[in-house]
């Protein structure tokens, strides 16, 4: 097999530039013999001609225009390599991009920054909350590096990978007619008020599906945004709502309110996390990947 080494794909790519031997040499601060032996034993290599050497100069053929494509190419990668390992051994640096859904700002995003951020210092996390389908045009129209959705949603031409498990739960007030039980279905509970999430999160895609599977429509008395709002909504009586059964937990213990196991299988979500593509991250936000990944 023919090796090929850096120097001489520069020294090739200097004169393809210059189209003169004298010129290539002077910018590469070499001598001319040095550059025409090197250039000469490439197309004895490949047993090709990639010059036409005429009077006024260098010309490639059409084996050297090819060959030129990807010897700017290699030598790019090459630079960002470098630039890459260097940013590892000053300490990683960078900008990471990140949207998340609510029930990952609330529940596993804070813990996962700070153990992030306390490894990569210099990093610098940009965090913006946004629903499910805003967080995938934002990665497919690289607005963002790294996005965490509810898995109702199934993207394509995205790479996904799991984030967390999330069950959904219902949450009533004490005083509600269904806060006698443990278990409810989903269509124990249509009959009631909701408390809607933002239209288009991952959670109101999911009571959308599920309600036109039973061919009824809900009555979301209110919509907002936020679980902290929502849970005092059903505190306050305003009706019922699906959130997170790690979300509604917490609220139980300080509200007059109950959680409910939600005997549905699209209960059981995941929380994903996705990138337009893994080999196009910087390596702050590859290492953010990795480490979201680990948890």
């Amino acid at each position: 097999m023919t090796r090929v080494d850096l120097i001489t794909l520069s020294l090739f790519i200097a004169v393809a530039e210059e189209t003169s031997l004298a010129k290539a040499a002077e910018r590469e601060h070499l001598a001319a013999s040095a550059i025409s032996k090197r250039l000469a034993d490439l197309e004895l290599n490949f047993d090709i001609k990639l010059f036409e050497r005429k009077p006024n100069g260098m010309f490639l053929t059409a084996a050297g225009s090819a060959l030129l494509h990807h010897a700017r190419l290699i030598m790019r990668n090459v630079a960002e390599l470098e630039a890459e390992l260097q940013d590892f051994s000053a300490g990683m640096r960078g900008t990471i991009r990140v949207q998340a859904n609510a029930t990952a700002m609330a529940r596993y995003l804070p813990e996962d920054l700070k153990s992030f951020l306390a490894l990569y210092p210099e990093v610098r996390v940009e965090l913006e909350e946004s629903t499910t389908p805003d967080t995938l045009r934002a990665i497919a129209d690289n607005a963002a590096d790294i996005g965490i959705y509810g898995d109702v949603i199934v993207p394509a031409d995205l790479t996904s990978l799991v984030y967390r498990a999330d069950r959904l739960a219902l949450l009533v007030p004490l005083d509600h007619g269904l806060a006698d039980r443990e278990c409810v279905t989903f269509a124990d509970t249509v009959d009631y008020d909701y408390i809607g999430a933002p239209k288009g999160s991952s959670i109101d895609t999911a009571l959308i599906r599920a309600s036109s599977d039973l061919g009824v429509s809900l009555h979301m008395s209110t919509r907002t945004s936020g679980f902290d709002a929502i849970s005092r909504m059903v505190a306050a009586g305003l009706g019922i709502a699906v959130v997170p059964d790690s979300v509604a937990t917490s609220y139980a213990e300080s509200l007059n309110v109950k959680v409910l196991k939600l005997d549905e299988r699209w209960a059981e979500r995941r929380l994903m996390v996705c990138v337009r593509s893994i080999d196009a991250l910087t390596p702050a936000a590859a290492a953010f990947l990795a480490h979201l990944n680990c948890n």
